[in-house]
């Protein structure tokens, strides 16, 4: 998170991340419960029953409750059961919507989503370049980060427990969401994200009835090189795609399927304006994510005006500043936003 997604490694690592819970005495009700029960207060005069906790166990229990031992790519890590000062070099958008407030992220790169606004402002940037400095200051308890900072997750462990979460373009936001809730020990947040993403979905389909009738399918594509090449993009790699795909269930033409969701890129870049048509002939909708170049540099084009789409006037610009990013906050007020686009070009 998709989550903008900016792969920096290359090829896809698939990740299996099982929270254990530790109990010194395996008393499931210490773990639940958050708490120990409390030390005897038998005086030392006083022979304690053979049932009463010794201060020795309740220690154990104590720290058994507030760590928890998580099985990761670099071996089992232990964290606080309940962090209070998560630093996020990646994640920090989907920790946001399972409601953890990190303290830091590295906001220069995967921050900034308008939907995001008010909920990063309390949040320390440490990124661009990434400060090892910044990230001591903060005094974390639990410091989150991706693939693009592996080469540094032994100086960052040594600040505090640390979780390297590889990118996986095959997975999904609300898959990222899991792993990150089952860590933290809330799970439930999780399947909520996806609940109410599906809810939010199937309502948006209602009130598209007449728009997604039958097998109505759907192009997203950037304008590159000023009009002379562009990029299409699938489900998985933000400009709206998760919304278009997964939540309206727009189908893909034909060529982008093969090519970019199929193949697991997600993304095809540096693509000629002449191959316009054999990947969005097809296309019912065709969705500019406007990024620089929009439809003014294209519009004259005899390939542009050549496209189905095109020609029945089913061409939407998005805002590139909007569409952009990828975590389940955004993702949701964007199918919101999507749908107000398609009533209105529907009519017009």
């Amino acid at each position: 998170m998709h989550f903008i997604r900016k792969p920096f490694v290359a090829g896809a690592l698939l990740v299996l991340l099982a929270v254990v819970f530790l109990s010194a005495c395996g008393s499931d009700k210490a773990v639940d419960g958050g708490s120990s029960p409390a030390a005897s207060s038998t005086p030392e005069s006083t022979p304690a029953p053979a049932s009463s906790t010794s201060s020795a166990e309740t220690g154990n229990q104590e720290n058994a409750a507030s760590t928890r031992t998580v099985s990761t790519v670099n071996g089992d890590v232990e964290i606080p059961a309940q962090p209070k000062r998560i630093v996020a070099l990646y994640y920090h958008h989907i920790l946001l919507a399972l409601g953890e407030s990190p303290v830091g992220a590295n906001l220069t790169w995967w921050g900034g989503s308008p939907f995001l606004k008010d909920l990063e402002s309390g949040i320390k940037d440490v990124g661009g370049p990434l400060s090892l400095e910044a990230v001591t200051a903060l005094e974390p308890d639990l410091i989150i980060m991706n693939s693009q900072n592996a080469e540094d997750y032994e100086q960052f462990s040594k600040i505090a427990p640390s979780l390297l979460i590889p990118y996986d373009g095959n997975r999904g936001v609300y898959e990222d969401a899991k792993l990150l809730a089952e860590m933290l020990g809330k799970p439930d947040a999780a399947d909520q994200l996806t609940a109410d993403f599906e809810k939010k979905a199937a309502e948006a389909r209602a009130k598209l009835g007449g728009v997604l009738d039958g097998d109505v399918k759907a192009a997203i594509i950037r304008i590159d090189s000023k009009g002379g090449q562009f990029t299409v993009f699938g489900d998985n790699y933000g400009r709206g795609g998760w919304s278009i795909y997964k939540g309206l269930q727009m189908q893909y033409p034909a060529k982008i399927k093969e090519a970019v969701v199929d193949s697991g890129k997600q993304i095809v870049q540096e693509l000629s304006l002449e191959q316009l048509t054999d990947f969005v002939q097809d296309a019912d909708y065709l969705f500019v994510s406007n990024e620089g170049f929009g439809l003014d540099v294209v519009k004259d084009s005899s390939v542009w005006k050549s496209l189905p789409a095109v020609k029945e006037n089913r061409v939407i610009e998005l805002d590139g500043k909007q569409y952009f990013y990828f975590d389940p906050i955004s993702i949701s007020a964007q199918l919101d936003l999507i749908v107000d686009l398609l009533q209105k070009h529907q009519a017009e």
